[in-house]
C-alpha cells in the first residue's frame, strides 16, 4: 500500500510519517507534496493507494486538486484546522477528515478506515457530492447517507423530517421512500442544525420549510405539509416556538 503526503507545513508531513513508521511499517510513502501542483504531478506519477491531504495550500485547496484530476481511484484523508465552510462540505458528503491538532489515536483510526478499499461508484458518489457542497461556500446542498446495503445522495431540501430509530435514523424524503441511515439523530442534529431543521423531541428533526402550523394541544406538536404531525416536547417547546419565529 502506498500513501501520498501532502501538507504545505513540514512538521504535519514529519508527524504523519513518524506514526506511519510506527503503526504500519507495511506502508510506503511514495512522495510528499506541498501544493496544489505538485500533489497533481505526485498523483500522476506514483498512483497512490491513499492521500493524506491538507485542505488549504499555498497555491490552491484540496478540492481545486480534485477537480483537476481526470480520475480519483484512491482513498483521501482530509486534514484540516477548522474552516467552518470546508469541514461542513467534508462532513456531509461523509468523507473521513482529521482536524489539526491530531492525536496518534485519531491518526491510526483514520488510517485503518482507508486501508478498507471502498467501491468506485460509492467514492464517486461522495467525491461528486463533496464538490458541489464546497462550491456553494456557505451551506451544503446535498448530504450522503450510508444504509446498511446502499449509498444515497439527497438533497437536503427534500429532506421532510428525520425520526430516530434507535442507533440509526429514518430520513423521511420528499418524492421517494424513507431512508434509513446508520447514525443517531444526534449527530445529524448537531450537523443540520443551522441548515433550518429544528430539533422538537428526543426523537425528531424537522425541516422548517415544511412546517404548516404548530398546535397547542395535547402538550404541542407541528403540522407538516406531508401531513404528518411531530410532537413538540417540552423541553424543546421554547426554542421551536423561537424558531417559528424567524421563518
Amino acid at each position: 500500500m502506498k500513501i501520498l503526503i501532502v501538507d504545505d507545513e513540514l512538521s504535519p508531513r514529519e508527524q504523519s510519517k513518524r506514526l506511519l513508521a510506527e503503526f504500519f511499517p507495511e506502508i510506503s510513502v511514495c512522495a510528499e507534496a506541498e501544493s496544489v501542483n505538485s500533489a497533481y504531478e505526485a498523483i500522476l506519477i506514483h498512483q497512490p493507494d491513499v492521500v493524506l491531504l491538507d485542505v488549504d495550500m499555498p497555491d490552491g485547496t484540496a478540492f481545486d486538486l480534485l477537480k483537476r484530476l481526470p480520475q480519483i481511484n484512491f482513498n483521501i484523508i482530509f486534514i484540516t484546522a477548522y474552516e467552518k465552510y470546508a469541514l461542513q462540505a467534508i462532513k456531509f458528503s461523509a468523507l473521513d477528515y482529521m482536524l489539526k491538532p491530531y492525536t496518534s489515536g485519531e491518526f491510526v483510526e483514520a488510517i485503518r478506515k482507508a486501508q478498507r478499499k471502498e467501491e468506485a461508484a460509492e467514492s464517486g458518489l461522495k467525491f461528486n457530492a463533496l464538490l458541489q457542497n464546497f462550491q456553494n461556500n456557505q451551506q451544503p446542498s446535498k448530504i450522503v447517507l450510508r444504509t446498511s446495503d446502499s449509498i444515497n445522495v439527497i438533497q437536503l431540501d427534500d429532506i421532510i423530517r428525520l425520526q430516530a430509530d434507535g442507533a440509526y435514523t429514518t430520513f423521511y424524503v420528499s418524492g421517494r421512500k424513507p431512508v434509513v441511515a446508520s447514525k443517531n439523530l444526534k449527530e445529524y442534529d448537531s450537523m443540520l442544525k443551522n441548515c433550518g431543521f429544528i430539533r422538537t423531541h428526543q426523537s425528531h428533526l424537522v425541516n422548517s420549510k415544511y412546517i404548516t402550523c404548530y398546535h397547542k394541544a395535547n402538550g404541542g406538536s407541528l403540522g407538516l405539509n406531508d401531513k404528518t404531525l411531530v410532537p413538540v416536547a417540552t423541553r424543546f417547546k421554547e426554542k421551536v416556538l423561537q424558531s417559528l419565529e424567524r421563518i
